[in-house]
């Protein structure tokens, strides 16, 4: 969290206290005696004050912030203060405790003349090879001088570096400046043997020579809070736990660090290329070959190589350098300023260079400085001004649905057949979906006699404007009827009796041409044409009653967060996040490779175990989604707030699930909703107890459908929202 120079909390809290007990007072009391003398304090047994608050040790957390500096003959002094959450001072910090694990960290910021980059460079450096080539932070521990702390016994710590900076020789070369914005920084972590731990960060910016801390140089782009949007706090806990905010871990990986091999981690080179993952390349004896970021840590070489970075377009920036008016610098990265950084996604020896090698000395910004990396999105930037209109929606009097479909761009000129895309698993699809608010139509096959299935799974409700006979384009307009030919297979599809009675939804799902980083449409055959996603509301209505209010889903997902990591694109078939139209609670399972048994496919099983969703079992660690409201809404209700992932909101639904999970022979079992919602996480870890509670209290899982679909379930009567956030160890 970031740390400013204020007074202490507690200190605010007993001046607040003070304050409303003066302003007490009654119309006809009477004044009381005067009040017998105090006794004097108990002074320690060196003859100082007692203390006031609370022991550090039996704190269960600890807050810290830096409340002052200052710099003479060299020498740096600190005062810090520690509390817990209630403002409450923790005294008892001492160098001779071995539980008392706490550090100090020096970092400059260093201004390169006549250009706008600024590089933060540690101070107290180490070598960490045998050359003496190759650098990393040091620190000034406090058990290496326990002397250097005073403890004031109120929460409040004055700590004197031991290091001497006039006549200090780094390591690394770096030559302390008072001059420049000087970072202090605060790492503590403690780990008592009862598994308890107290982990904090703090720092503090200033100019020694002037004290000043305002209208100083920073180096401020992204905010840590930006990275929450994807990651959970959790995971970005860092060596250990010890390293949580994002300005120690700037003053750490800075312009001077790497790693015994001499790889950059300074922060923006390490950042861009751990989230290129598989995606970053470059040229090897002519040859264009993978390589993923590889760093040497402590146990070894470790290759981010994985699936990493979840945006399409990839080279959103925005994604993380979000606009933001607190952060100074929060435009600084398009100046490009940072050849490093840029060395991170593209590698020393980029592919677009093909075989040229950059001559040694020569900067990537030396040609490349006005390289405007906004433009990659561009396409999608357009696309969200297009949409799609249906008309004509009628039943004909084969008992199919009939529409007519025109993409309009936003200046609602039409767009052509051959400016929408369609390729390989890509088309342009319309999917056609009613009774919106119980979770779609169930998957049911009516007949099927080999050559023609009659039903409602989703091949008989996905069309394609083109390609599958289902269609026919004339001037613009494509007119649509619900019957299709696949193969061998005529594909139509089972409208119910009462469709006119129900809600009905028409959902677009394709892709217009643009010229590459450009808003300009082209023809899709055009070379290098990009394809971006409209992202455009479905056609909603009960064709019935032309003035019926037509019901939506209950919230579930709140759209924004899902587009917050994402960008522009999903995994596929990206319309915004109506996956569920497709991906039915009773989709048929399929194989999965993981386990060599079979899966859901539904969109609540996917959503919660696709890869960074998966809660930390066997995926990367890192995306840790335990905390329902990642993604989930809160929406305003009747009582206060709903939220999207409430039990006992979706009754009378049948999840389709494996009997047995890691088994490729495995029956299709049917789970009632709550029980679903469970199992989508926990199926393979649940006990032979815990599905008795859950059947005990109601739910059902079984082989059939209709017992799903009947069972009632009692779980919402203990399982509120608040206890299943604490059962993943959150709160709401």
């Amino acid at each position: 969290m970031t740390k400013t120079n204020k007074n202490p909390l507690w200190l605010v809290l007993a001046s607040a206290m003070a304050l409303g007990l003066a302003g007490c007072s009654g119309d006809d009391g009477k004044d009381g005696q005067d009040g017998a003398p105090g006794t004097p304090g108990n002074p320690g047994e060196d003859g100082k004050p007692g203390t006031s608050g609370l022991h550090i040790d039996m704190a269960e957390e600890a807050l810290a912030q830096i409340s002052g500096a200052s710099y003479a003959d060299g020498i740096i002094t600190v005062d810090f203060d520690l509390a817990n959450r209630q403002g409450v001072g923790l005294f008892g910090l001492s160098g001779e405790n071995p539980d008392h694990d706490f550090r100090f960290s020096l970092a400059q910021l260093e201004l390169v003349e006549s250009s706008e980059l600024k590089q933060w460079m540690s101070l107290l450096n180490e070598a960490t090879n045998d050359a003496g080539t190759t650098f990393e932070q040091g620190f000034e521990k406090l058990k290496d001088c326990p002397e250097c702390l005073v403890d004031h016994g109120d929460g409040t710590y004055t700590y004197t570096f031991v290091t001497d900076l006039s006549s200090y020789e780094d390591a690394a070369g770096v030559v302390f400046d008072p001059d420049l914005t000087q970072r202090i920084a605060i790492e503590m972590q403690f780990e008592y043997a009862s598994g308890h731990e107290l982990a904090e960060n703090a720092h503090y910016d200033w100019i020694p020579s002037t004290d000043a801390q305002e209208g100083i140089e920073t180096r401020d782009l992204v905010a840590m809070e930006t990275c929450y949007t994807c990651h959970q706090p959790d995971s970005l806990k860092a060596h250990g736990g010890r390293r949580l905010d994002m300005e120690n871990c700037q003053s750490c990986h800075n312009g001077l660090v790497t790693d015994p091999n001499g790889v950059s981690v300074e922060l923006g080179h390490m950042i861009h290329a751990i989230h290129m993952g598989p995606n970053r390349k470059g040229m090897e004896n002519g040859e264009e070959v993978a390589m993923p970021y590889t760093v040497q840590g402590y146990h070894g070489p470790h290759a981010f190589d994985y699936p990493a970075f979840p945006t399409k377009p990839f080279m959103d920036c925005a994604v993380c350098h979000v606009a933001d008016d607190t952060l100074v610098d929060a435009d600084l990265w398009m100046a490009n300023a940072n050849g490093n950084a840029c060395t991170g996604c593209h590698t020393d020896s980029p592919v677009q260079h093909g075989a040229f090698q950059v001559p040694d000395g020569m900067s990537c910004v030396d040609c490349h400085g006005s390289v405007d990396h906004t433009v990659a999105k561009a396409p999608y930037t357009a696309a969200k001004g297009y949409s799609v209109e249906v008309s004509n929606v009628a039943i004909n009097a084969q008992n199919l649905l009939t529409f007519d479909v025109k993409v309009l761009d936003d200046q609602g000129n039409t767009v052509t057949e051959d400016e929408i895309y369609q390729q390989g698993y890509s088309n342009p699809y319309m999917v056609v979906s009613w009774d919106v608010e119980k979770d779609y139509p169930a998957q049911e096959i009516a007949s099927d006699d080999g050559t023609t299935t009659v039903g409602t799974t989703y091949d008989h409700r996905r069309f394609s404007l083109k390609g599958d006979q289902s269609t026919v384009y004339a001037d613009g307009v494509f007119s649509v009827v619900t019957q299709k030919v696949k193969g061998s297979k005529t594909y139509v599809l089972d409208l119910p009796a009462d469709i006119a009675s129900r809600s009905l939804e028409i959902l677009p799902v394709l892709k217009v041409c643009f010229e590459p980083h450009s808003a300009v449409r082209t023809a899709c055959t055009t070379e290098g044409a990009y394809p971006a996603y409209v992202q455009t509301d479905a056609y909603r209505a009960v064709l019935g009653d032309a003035d019926a209010e037509v019901a939506n889903r209950r919230a579930i997902v709140d759209d924004g967060k899902c587009f917050g990591c994402h960008s522009m694109e999903f995994y596929h078939d990206s319309n915004g996040v109506n996956c569920i139209s497709c991906h039915t609670n009773d989709k048929q399972l399929k194989s999965d490779s993981a386990s060599g048994g079979l899966k859901s496919t539904s969109f609540m099983y996917k959503a919660h175990k696709a890869e960074g969703h998966d809660n930390g079992h066997g995926g990367s660690g890192t995306l840790l989604k335990t905390d329902c409201m990642t993604c989930h809404s809160a929406t305003e209700g009747w009582g206060g707030l709903n939220y999207g992932f409430e039990l006992g909101r979706n009754a009378g639904q049948a999840h389709a699930l494996p009997a047995k999970i890691g088994d490729p022979a495995a029956e299709t079992w049917y789970a009632s909703s709550d029980t679903a919602a469970c199992m989508s996480c926990h199926q393979k870890y649940l006990s032979d107890a815990a599905m008795a509670h859950i059947e005990g209290n109601g739910g059902y899982f079984g082989a059939v459908k209709d017992d799903a679909k009947a069972a009632q379930e009692a779980c919402a009567t203990c399982h509120s929202p608040e206890k299943v956030m604490a059962h993943h160890g959150h709160e709401l």
